[in-house]
């Protein structure tokens, strides 16, 4: 290879979902909720102008095409009309939402865009000054290749690329022939590099629900004249989840507490000026006297009602989701050993705490007349979330029982 060529790789647009994790909707945030999936896969295609790349790559779940969204493909359409202008190739192999055959017949695609057929393997070349520089491989999400079938169509001398959506199964096979490896169907980013070779996840441009925090986005990638691949996230998510944590000192009054919290937030705000930011707060309450009930429920939710107020009234503002508690080293513990409600309480969840292997039994907070293959899934939990309702319903019981006297019955 005696050019430079780059590209970009994006995938999982999912354009019809929307934002999720919100019982309550604030008015003034509602549009750029709608919007964000929309402005953030727009910016791949800005990018790929900007840069003048060579060609993107899409790895699948753009849109559901099964049900199918005017406005989904009619945007679709006219991003690929802007690269076809500048003369950038699209290379699309989809997801079974997305895939070639579910495209509607009556819409024609910009020549530029290549789809490659979901129940094959096929090739195409990326010529520059009719010579052959890159390799796409499209293996399609019902195609059930063998790794015999991705060898075949590698080419010595140009760049292989094996462009595939999560669907295709063919994420476990490992071929130094193959030079970098554009998978879909993750929500969050993954890459990972290999002595010769590179595998990319590029996740979602924008984010439906807190996952880790990390920012979404889309990929950037160049090659240089050795075939080394230079990697590079470029953020596009119009909507940025977090979960800022922050300690209150006991005692601490609900003025005090709005003050550090407001700086946690004015901070956020100025760390994301362009973005709206979507909040799940976490809180410990420390210091002598944690245990005391001025920080309980009634405290949280008069400190969310005041944040939403304060930061949440914009159109491009900071709403906090809710305000979890973390517990410190010594809360709830002060009451493990008292003979009162609370302190059998404590105990009890104490018991599931230090023995994972007592069940969770959550079939019996369910409804009985709906039907057991719809909750089966709803009764499951992992480790974490095990953790984590164990740990919330400790502090839950300090909340409710706290205020208890007398010996427990």
């Amino acid at each position: 290879m005696t050019e430079k060529i780059k590209f970009i790789h994006s995938s999982d647009f999912h354009l019809d979902e929307p934002i999720r994790g919100l019982q309550q909707l604030p008015q003034p945030l509602l549009e750029t909720l709608a919007e964000a999936p929309y402005v953030a896969a727009e910016s791949v295609f800005d990018t790929a102008i900007t840069e003048k790349v060579d060609f993107v790559l899409l790895s699948g779940g753009l849109c559901n095409l099964e049900q199918l969204s005017a406005r989904a493909v009619a945007f679709l359409v006219k991003q690929f009309q802007r690269l076809e202008q500048k003369d950038i190739f699209v290379y699309w192999a989809g997801a079974k939402e997305d895939s070639a055959d579910q495209w509607p017949g009556a819409i024609k695609l910009p020549r530029n865009v290549i789809q490659f057929h979901p129940r094959s393997v096929e090739h195409v070349d990326f010529l520059k000054e009719n010579a052959a520089l890159v390799r796409v491989i499209g293996v399609g999400c019902d195609s059930k290749p063998v790794a015999s079938d991705l060898l075949g169509c590698v080419e010595d001398d140009v760049f292989n690329i094996v462009l595939a959506h999560a669907d295709a199964d063919v994420t476990a096979f490992d071929s130094d022939a193959i030079d970098y490896w554009a998978f879909g169907g993750r929500a969050e980013s993954l890459t990972e590099e290999y002595e010769n070779s590179v595998m990319v996840f590029p996740g979602t441009p924008q984010s439906r629900e807190f996952h880790s925090g990390a920012p979404s986005g889309f990929k950037l990638v160049k090659l240089n004249r050795t075939r080394k691949t230079n990697v590079r996230t470029i953020r596009s998510d119009r909507v940025h989840w977090c979960s800022p944590f922050a300690d209150i000192q006991h005692p601490m009054d609900l003025d005090d507490a709005r003050n550090q919290l407001g700086e946690l937030a004015l901070q956020l705000a100025g760390e994301h000026s362009e973005q709206t930011i979507l909040c799940q707060w976490q809180l410990a309450m420390s210091g002598e006297g944690s245990v005391n009930r001025d920080c309980g429920i009634e405290w949280r939710a008069a400190m969310l009602k005041w944040l939403r107020a304060e930061f949440g009234m914009s159109g491009n503002g900071l709403w906090s989701i809710c305000i979890d508690e973390r517990p410190s080293d010594d809360h709830p513990s002060k009451g493990y050993d008292e003979e009162t409600l609370l302190g059998e309480y404590l105990r009890a969840v104490g018991r599931y705490q230090s023995d994972s292997e007592l069940r969770l039994n959550l079939r019996n907070y369910l409804k009985d007349d709906v039907p057991r293959w719809e909750t089966d899934g709803l009764a499951i939990v992992n480790e974490q979330q095990r953790a984590e309702i164990l740990s919330k319903a400790s502090l839950l019981g300090v909340d409710c029982l706290g205020g208890q006297d007398g010996p427990a019955v």
